[in-house]
């Protein structure tokens, strides 16, 4: 036999051989593109149940952030009256003064850094603030001279204003239709 009629059946066998592995890598990949499709379904998930989950989470953090400015306002409310004694006149422009780590509107929250701010102009005078999630929830804050804070929530409502509340607020459970007050804490919404 020839060298060159040995080395034929090899020449064939490598050629067979470089189709196979062709095709077995071409198998592996369809393989493993499905393992991973598979594998981001079930991460990402595929349905709405995922969505709320992760939802809730976020809310929960947006209510604490809108709590926390509104913390943050009283006591920049303290701090911008600790001289007159009275919260009358006190609006947006000079709480920004005392604490421009928050931002203060005379007009609605449009989220839980943005503090509305209404205060009333008899008396000794009142503050009530407003700050409202993301999650739709509006919680406020109202105080005076001569009582404690009130902190209150009101679920789903339109708008997150501040209103004027003299002389205090009334005491009630949350809604989407009114705001459920109480002293000393935030509502549970």
């Amino acid at each position: 036999m020839t060298p060159a009629a040995r080395t034929r059946p090899f020449r064939h066998r490598r050629r067979d051989d470089a189709g196979l592995s062709m095709v077995v890598t071409l198998v592996g990949l369809v393989v493993v593109a499905l393992l991973v499709l598979v594998g981001l379904k079930s991460t990402l998930g595929s349905g709405s149940s995922s969505g709320s989950s992760t939802q809730q989470p976020v809310s929960a953090a947006d209510d604490a952030q809108a709590q926390q400015s509104l913390s943050t306002a009283l006591s920049a409310t303290a701090t911008a009256t600790a001289a007159s004694g009275t919260y009358v006149g006190l609006d947006a422009a000079t709480l920004q003064a005392a604490e421009p780590s928050v931002t203060f509107v005379d007009g609605p929250s449009t989220g839980p850094d943005t503090v509305s701010v209404a205060s009333t102009s008899d008396g000794s005078g009142s503050i009530t603030l407003a700050a409202r999630a993301t999650g739709g929830t509006c919680w406020f804050a109202w105080r005076s001279p001569q009582t404690g804070a009130w902190y209150g929530a009101q679920t789903g409502g339109g708008t997150c204003a501040a209103q004027p509340i003299e002389p205090t607020p009334n005491p009630g459970a949350v809604s989407s239709t009114s705001i459920g007050w109480q002293e000393g804490s935030f509502p549970t919404a």
